[in-house]
Formats: structure tokens, C-alpha cells, sequence
């Protein structure tokens, strides 16, 4: 029964979720946890690759959705509105991704992994290593990580979650209050959905619905 009931939250936990039931409200105690599965889970030496946000202001959600986009998306007919109100995208027309109307959003963001004797180290020996490509890839590897640990746990809660990484970054980081140098990464929506929609309507607009596509994955087994 166990079993059965974790893998039903993996299958579930691989879909994007596009509208919600913002009539309800989510409980604090289910949202720290979240934030335990995003902040606990393993990075390379227990460092901090990355820096979670935590959003739940509507206002500021609505400005992260807002900040969004599908390029080259569309006419100049539709009536989606983009970042601040304004029609249409840098990029081109498109959608909003509103897996971010959820309840709460969690951003996943650029920080510097802080390591003992660092206090000592020369500064530009820092910066550089900081920018070498093996320091990225433990950081995408820990997002990774952290992502998932989030969606599987949210989901078991039963919850419904969206990533996004189809955003403005730099309309994104101002309004996390980000400093300079430091990017948004990843973008997750965690709520309550819609039970009367089809998971993939966009949340303001029913008439748009996302596409969706079967699972390619494969494995191969080596048993002894």
C-alpha cells in the first residue's frame, strides 16, 4: 500500500499543473515543510550551490507570472499581458506560464557555495573559481536535487507543482530583490489545483491550453 501510494506521487509529480483553487489556503506547516525539502536535501559537501525563495504575496506572484513568456508565441491579437501590464513579450506574443498562480512560488537562485578557509582566500582566486564551469554544474546538480526533493514531497502532500525556466531573468531578480551577479534559476509553483479543469488550461484563460508529451525515458538494469 506504501509503495503504491509513493509511486502514484511520482507518476503525478511528473505533470506541470496550469490553474489552481486559490479559495483555499494552504497551511503554514505544509509550506515549512517544503522549505525543509528544498533546504535539507544533499548538495555537493553540504554547501550552499543556492539560495531558495519563498514567495506567497499574491502581488509579487502575479508580478513573477507576469514576467513569463512562450517566444514567438501567437498574434498581436491575443490578450495576454505581459510584465507590467504592457501586451506582448520582448521575445515575441505569448502566454503567460501560470503554473506560477500557484499558492506559493519557490526560486531557486545563484549563490556563492562558502567553504572554511575562504576567509583567507584572495578575492579575484574566488570570483574566478566561481565562474568555472565545474562550480556550475555542482549548482545545476544541486538544484536538480533540491527540485526534485520539493515536487515529490509537495506532490505526497497532495499538492500539484509547475517548473518554470521560461522567465525574464533580470525582471525576475528584481523583484526578488536579487543582487547583481546573481541569477534566478529555477522558478516552481506549488498549490492546491483546479479539481473542475484539465490540468494543462492556462489558469486565466481557458480557451489556452499547454501541450504536453509522453515520457521518453528509458533504463537499463544490472542485476547480479
Amino acid at each position: 500500500m506504501f509503495r503504491q501510494m509513493i509511486k502514484k506521487s511520482i507518476q503525478k509529480s511528473q505533470h506541470c499543473n496550469r490553474n489552481w483553487d486559490l479559495t483555499q489556503e494552504m497551511p503554514q506547516a505544509d509550506i515549512d515543510l517544503m522549505i525543509e525539502a528544498a533546504t535539507q536535501c544533499p548538495t555537493k559537501q553540504n554547501l550552499n550551490h543556492y539560495k531558495t525563495h519563498i514567495i506567497t504575496d499574491r502581488a509579487i506572484i502575479e508580478k513573477l507570472e507576469a514576467a513569463t513568456a512562450i517566444p514567438d508565441f501567437g498574434s498581436a491579437e491575443n490578450d495576454f499581458r505581459g510584465y507590467d501590464g504592457v501586451q506582448g513579450y520582448d521575445e515575441g506574443q505569448g502566454p503567460t506560464n501560470s503554473q506560477l498562480s500557484a499558492h506559493a512560488v519557490f526560486a531557486f537562485v545563484e549563490d556563492e557555495a562558502w567553504q572554511m578557509g575562504e576567509e583567507v582566500r584572495d578575492p579575484a582566486e574566488k570570483a574566478e573559481g566561481m565562474g568555472a564551469a565545474s562550480y556550475k554544474e555542482d549548482r545545476d546538480q544541486a538544484v536538480g536535487i533540491a527540485a526534485g526533493y520539493l515536487n515529490l514531497v509537495s506532490t505526497m502532500m497532495g499538492y500539484s507543482t509547475g517548473c518554470c525556466k521560461c522567465f525574464h531573468v533580470s525582471k525576475v531578480n528584481e523583484l526578488l530583490g536579487l543582487p547583481e551577479g546573481k541569477d534566478t534559476v529555477l522558478l516552481m509553483g506549488i498549490g492546491i489545483a483546479d479539481p473542475s479543469r484539465q490540468r494543462q488550461e492556462h489558469h486565466t484563460d481557458a480557451s489556452f491550453s499547454f501541450g504536453s508529451h509522453k515520457n521518453m525515458r528509458t533504463f537499463e538494469t544490472h542485476y547480479a
